[in-house]
């Protein structure tokens, strides 16, 4: 899995996002332009570029996002001033964009109570400063006429643009969060593996340990109430006995069943979640059903309001000129209107050529060329819904088309001012447009591999807890059947001697059950050691715990050690000494033996263990079954194999049987 990607070196000291970036160093690139065109003075024109650059070193230098709210408004006043100086000294068109570029700032940088009486103090020096400079109301009237359309679309194109990048920058960051929690998890694995054991090994408490514990008590209780029956009755001591065997039998009935338990529990780990189930896809749009439902009726509408009244200010009212122009609005807000509520390709087509034939039929109805800017309608719906391509067609088609048309029909209407201004607010309606859109696919994007890898994390999360889980009910399986069991095994013979004694020697009786007593709280000690952590077993240790293992199973047991044991582990030490119980074990409880010869030796960086019994004694109660057992080969071979050992177990050719173990001192 690849990391998310980081934010750019460049964009963590960018003062502005790049939409509000690229719209004001724009206009104003364009304002001293638009000055040049308009033939001022040269004192008055390089007055203009100084201010200009002025502007350009302070967007682009300054980290006004990084400032305090008092210096950033102290900040934003200084650009204010500086506008206002220039449009004082060289009235160009684009001047008016730099004022937009100021508004679009303080909606960056403050929150719309502070920003929006910040941007109608803006408008109230913009406009007081154009009245003066030009003396006429209705100059000041036909300024604010053209530059209030451009200045809605823009503004609404910035806050959508900076809305989408909020939402983006959030996906991000919490992308990167749940990127860290995966890393952390990969680096955390033997935790998370850990913790899944100790929930298993609580749970097996719960419930495992608590029936054989309960198993356990029945029979102690037995135990102690033959000693009691025997002492004082020992007439009565070989019923007491037999019934506290089977009250033994019982509990190993309930172990082999606890065991096979633990072994049918194993079920694999979940399969891993399917793409469907992990993703969530959203249709989302760059701006919301309800907020384009109302955009759809309010641009137009502001822009035929806005033509109409510049209309009626720049030229005396006539029906013949009026009319035409009052029919092409309401054409041109049915055409807008109908294009945003089809999503056939061809009809969607046909209304943006139309509405384009209808700004340019208003154009040439009132000789008005501001009116051309009703052009941004087709802009920005060709910037919301179609690819870069169309929309680059668009500009160079269009455009181009109207200005042909125009000079056609006015020679000398389009001056480079005005392609200036036309060009100015393109980019200030379809930049912040475009780069919502890509705002909005980067945020798609990352959702879609948010969505992925929380659902990988899930999925391994639960991958590990189920084999963690089944690891450790495998190892609970084995110390259960291998120490628990062995006890009560020998439990069991000692009863079944007890019971041969009790009528030729009552005293050898009692001894065999107060063994037995003593074996049964071994055997509680087990439960709880099996319950909650290995065998606390090294090699400094392992001979002493044989010894002591091979003197509970009585004269048949031939034990010879060999080798330097401490030096082996405290895994492999474990791992010798269930070797060694689990064959005492089998030869108790399958086999006939006459004698059984335990050999563990540590030669050449491998412990061997090899059990032999020689199946010569007599049959027992359980007949001879040599080489049965169930789980507890399956558990042995197991250990053996996490440590890089083998086993092997099966009759001799002379007769008797053999396990055979053999693992090496240092891990492989």
């Amino acid at each position: 899995m690849k990391r998310a990607p980081q934010p750019q070196a460049g964009r963590l000291f960018a003062p502005y996002p790049l939409a509000v970036q690229s719209v004001a160093v724009v206009s104003i690139l364009g304002a001293p332009l638009s000055g040049l065109a308009m033939g001022f003075a040269p004192w008055r024109l390089w007055a203009l570029v100084g201010i200009c650059l002025l502007h350009l070193l302070a967007i682009t230098f300054v980290p006004a996002r990084r400032l305090p709210l008092w210096a950033q408004i102290v900040y934003l006043v200084a650009q204010l001033g500086l506008a206002a100086t220039g449009q004082a000294l060289a009235p160009a068109p684009l001047l008016d964009y730099v004022y937009l570029a100021i508004v679009l700032q303080a909606m960056t940088l403050f929150r719309p109570w502070l920003w929006i009486p910040f941007s109608v103090g803006v408008y109230t020096v913009w406009s007081g400063v154009l009245l003066i400079v030009t003396a006429s109301i209705v100059a000041w009237l036909r300024s604010n006429l053209a530059l209030a359309f451009p200045a809605t679309c823009a503004i609404i194109a910035a806050i959508v643009y900076m809305r989408q990048q909020r939402r983006s920058e959030q996906v991000q960051q919490l992308l990167q969060q749940v990127q860290q929690r995966y890393d952390q998890l990969t680096a955390g694995l033997w935790e998370q593996q850990q913790r899944a054991a100790l929930e298993e090994r609580s749970r097996f408490a719960a419930t495992v340990v608590g029936e054989v514990q309960t198993a356990l008590s029945r029979a102690e209780q037995s135990v102690t109430a033959a000693l009691t029956q025997a002492q004082t009755n020992l007439a009565r001591l070989q019923g007491a006995v037999a019934q506290t065997r089977d009250s033994a039998a019982n509990a190993v009935e309930r172990l082999r069943s606890a065991v096979a338990a633990l072994r049918g529990e194993s079920s694999g780990p979940p399969p891993p979640p399917t793409l469907a189930a992990a993703l969530t896809p959203v249709d989302e749009a760059v701006i919301a059903a309800t907020p384009n439902m109302v955009l759809t009726w309010v641009l137009p509408s502001v822009f035929v309001i806005l033509a109409l009244a510049f209309t009626l200010l720049t030229h005396p009212f006539a029906v013949e000129t009026f009319a035409p122009l009052l029919a092409c609005s309401i054409l041109l807000l049915g055409a807008y209107v109908g294009t945003q509520r089809t999503q056939h390709p061809l009809l969607v087509q046909a209304g943006l050529a139309g509405q384009a034939v209808v700004v340019v039929l208003m154009t040439l109805l009132t000789h008005t060329l501001p009116m051309l800017l009703g052009l941004l309608l087709v802009l920005w719906q060709l910037a919301l819904r179609f690819p870069l391509r169309q929309i680059v067609l668009y500009l160079a088609g269009a455009p181009a088309a109207a200005a042909l048309v125009l000079v056609r029909w006015q020679p000398g209407a389009l001056g480079i001012d005005s392609l200036l201004v036309g060009a100015v607010a393109a980019v200030a309606v379809g930049a912040p447009l475009l780069l919502a859109r890509r705002q909005l696919e980067r945020r798609k994007q990352a959702e879609l591999r948010l969505h992925l890898l929380s659902a990988e994390i899930e999925g391994q999360l639960a991958e590990v807890r189920a084999l963690a889980a089944a690891a450790e009910r495998s190892r609970l399986a084995r110390e259960v059947h291998d120490d628990l069991g062995s006890r009560l095994v020998l439990i069991n013979v000692q009863l079944q001697l007890a019971e041969e004694l009790a009528a030729e020697d009552p005293a050898a009786a009692l001894e065999q059950l107060q063994s037995s007593r003593e074996q049964l709280h071994l055997a509680w000690r087990a439960v709880l050691t099996v319950a909650d952590a290995e065998l606390p077993m090294d090699g400094s240790c392992l001979p002493a715990a044989l010894a002591d293992l091979a003197a509970h199973h009585g004269p048949l047991v031939r034990l010879s050690m060999d080798g330097e044991l401490d030096e082996l582990s405290p895994a492999r030490a474990t791992a010798v000494y269930r070797a060694v119980q689990e064959g005492l074990t089998n030869a108790r409880k399958h086999g006939r033996p006459g004698s059984i010869e335990v050999q563990v030796s540590m030669r050449s960086g491998y412990a061997t263990v090899t059990v032999i019994n020689d199946n010569s004694g007599p049959a027992g109660p359980e007949g001879a079954r040599t080489g049965g057992g169930g789980y507890g080969l399956i558990g042995l071979r197991e250990r053996a194999e996490a440590l890089g050992g083998g086993l092997e177990a099966g009759p001799l050719p002379e007769g008797g049987w053999r396990l055979r173990v053999v693992l090496p001192a240092e891990g492989v």
